[in-house]
């Protein structure tokens, strides 16, 4: 599964400027000691220096989970265009999460992929407006040898009129996964309940 697009653009003319190589996807973003972005990693080992397009407001010294457009130059360095943080934290077991938090509501999972570490998804929700309160959670159990990753949403209420996406990236370093293990992941779509499987590789 397609995992981060790459569109290159080659000026014809050699005397033009030349055109930045676009990159879009799941990355790890890490800040400085201001709170800025200064480095980008890729799930394929790429790594980028963001030079401009943060706004800084993040807390210092620490490692997001980002889904990111930017434009690279030549040199390599990166004019982050956009940045959207993805729920990610270690899964907490389901069975001691109090089940009024396993709200089920309906959501649709777009992509999903193992990559860098993390298991990614691109999660589909329907909203009634902009700003409506809505939460994700999601949490590990062992179901026969296979780690199970349970996603939960709660619309409290919301009508669905359309759709907007949510990021969600799992770390997995801590399930000592192997090659050709599997992955599952559990939720509720708007017309069934789902199990996906994934192939560690």
């Amino acid at each position: 599964m397609l995992a981060a697009t790459v569109l290159s653009f080659i000026a014809c003319n050699e005397d033009r400027e030349p055109i930045d190589t676009m990159y879009s996807g799941f990355m790890t973003g890490y800040t400085n000691s201001d709170g800025y972005l200064y480095l980008l990693k890729d799930d394929f080992g790429r790594q980028f220096q963001v030079v401009s397009g943060d706004e800084g407001k993040h807390k210092p010294d620490t490692l997001y989970r980002l889904v990111t457009s930017l434009a690279v130059n030549d040199n390599g360095k990166a004019n982050l265009l956009q940045a959207v943080q993805a729920l990610s934290y270690v899964a907490p077991q389901d069975t001691i999460i109090h089940d009024s938090l396993k709200v089920r509501d309906p959501l649709m999972v777009n992509t999903y992929y193992i990559g860098g570490g993390y298991l990614n998804l691109t999660l589909a929700i329907k909203v009634k407006t902009e700003g409506t309160r809505h939460s994700l959670l999601y949490t590990y159990s062992n179901a026969a040898g296979k780690p199970l990753f349970r996603i939960y949403h709660n619309a409290y209420g919301d009508e669905p009129v359309y759709t907007k996406n949510a990021f969600v990236s799992i770390p997995l370093n801590k399930y000592s996964l192997s090659k050709n293990d599997t992955v599952l992941i559990s939720y509720m779509s708007y017309d069934q309940d789902c199990l996906l499987k994934l192939i560690y590789k």
